[in-house]
């Protein structure tokens, strides 16, 4: 209950900035009284998700990307491709067997540059899971805003890095502005058109220098238009992207004492080779748990090397991991129930 009225209040313009200003605050957050209900927090979470298999499975059915966006490392990816149905639907049915009903059809790659994208999320649909995606939008045509709405697809998450042009491709370079905006208002008008409640659509925004001046206008453009908005904080991907977003920025306030990463016990993210990774800002691979081809989700997410790594994360010695030791993505642990 207490997470569903957190998201609510985040998803408006005042609920995010106040709520930045509270969590990035040090008097508060590493105050002793906040400290001890946070930390008795984190411990309740943590048993409790320790009890289960993953809430959801991030399938990324392709790691090829149409942009190089100034945030992302994706421009340093060695390896790629798209997941085979055979993969794929081993690991729906692990996923239906454990009933894993949260599937989010994204990992480090645009979902629409794999041409099986619609066939993938009908037989999730299939299997009466709840379906997601993110993407940039760039290859939204009709054609395809129509399959998608008929696949049965839940939500799409859209990023939308900018309220102008100019801003607009500054962040997401090789995209064009226009053709972007006018295949989301495409997709929201076929939407209504059709009838149809689903998928919906959420904009994120990831805030940096670049656009932080134009979010009011971004929010007056679109709260009307979208189901819901989403503005995140810059993060450094492990340590792979120095650029720091904004000075405000929630992960990048080296003052605040770090906590245990939710993802750990959240989510299992499984690439297209069906490679496990830690978590999703672990692109590169540097941690493989294993690989759904030879083995189960269960048999991963029960496993030593996860259990270790866990560990570590509840004595606060991130360092033991050398993906996590460079991380500065902050978990609000007040957001999971």
């Amino acid at each position: 209950m207490l997470s569903k009225t957190l998201r609510k209040i985040r998803g408006s313009k005042t609920g995010y900035n106040f709520g930045r200003k509270i969590l990035s605050n040090p008097f508060i957050v590493d105050s002793k009284i906040y400290d001890k209900y946070y930390n008795k927090k984190i411990r309740k979470t943590i048993n409790s998700l320790e009890k289960k298999f993953p809430l959801g499975v991030d399938i990324g059915t392709t790691n090829l990307c149409n942009a190089a966006c100034i945030m992302c490392p994706h421009s340093k990816l060695k390896k790629m491709g798209t997941m085979d149905m055979k993969l794929y639907k081993k690991i729906i049915d692990n996923c239906a067997r454990l009933n894993i009903k949260l599937i989010t059809l994204s990992f480090f790659g645009e979902p629409f540059l794999d041409k099986n994208i619609i066939e993938k999320i009908k037989y999730a649909k299939e299997k009466k899971m709840y379906v997601g995606l993110y993407s940039n939008a760039s290859l939204l045509n009709k054609d395809l805003s129509k399959k998608i709405i008929e696949s049965g697809l839940d939500g799409i998450t859209i990023s939308f890095d900018g309220y102008s042009k100019e801003t607009y491709e500054k962040i997401r370079k090789n995209l064009k502005f226009e053709i972007t905006k006018r295949n989301v208002l495409e997709l929201i008008n076929i939407k209504n058109k059709m009838k149809r409640l689903n998928p919906k659509i959420t904009l994120v925004l990831v805030e940096l220098e670049e656009n932080k001046k134009e979010i009011g206008n971004f929010y007056k453009e679109w709260k009307e238009k979208v189901d819901s908005i989403n503005i995140i904080n810059m993060r450094n991907w492990a340590n792979d992207i120095q650029k720091e977003g904004t000075k405000e920025s929630f992960h990048f306030n080296k003052k605040i004492k770090r906590k245990p990463c939710a993802l750990i016990w959240l989510k299992m993210i499984v690439d297209w080779n069906g490679d496990v990774v830690l978590c999703c800002d672990d692109w590169n691979h540097s941690i493989i748990l294993g690989n759904l081809k030879k083995q189960t989700i269960e048999e991963i997410w029960e496993g030593d090397k996860l259990k270790k790594i866990r560990e570590s994360h509840k004595k606060g010695e991130f360092y033991n991991v050398p993906l996590c030791a460079g991380c500065n993505k902050k978990t609000i642990w007040w957001m999971i129930d």
